[in-house]
């Protein structure tokens, strides 16, 4: 299942300022993101597509409590 996903970890500047950690399918194309804000520190999780694997989920969420 991790061999059909990978996670990136990116940064915003701009209209959002603050780090995402996203997950995206081999492909490049991001299904997921857990974004943290810089000013606020609040994080949101946003699901871009449905039918994402649970699995993939809770490794995209375990990660970011690591990560961001």
């Amino acid at each position: 299942m991790k061999e059909d996903f990978h996670l990136i970890l990116a940064s915003s500047v701009g209209e959002r300022d603050g780090m995402a950690l996203e997950l995206t399918r081999a492909d490049g194309e991001i299904v997921a993101e857990v974004y943290e804000d810089d000013a606020s520190k609040a994080r949101t999780v946003t699901l871009f597509e449905s039918g994402v694997p649970l699995e993939a989920i809770e490794w995209l969420l375990a990660s970011a409590r690591v990560k961001l």
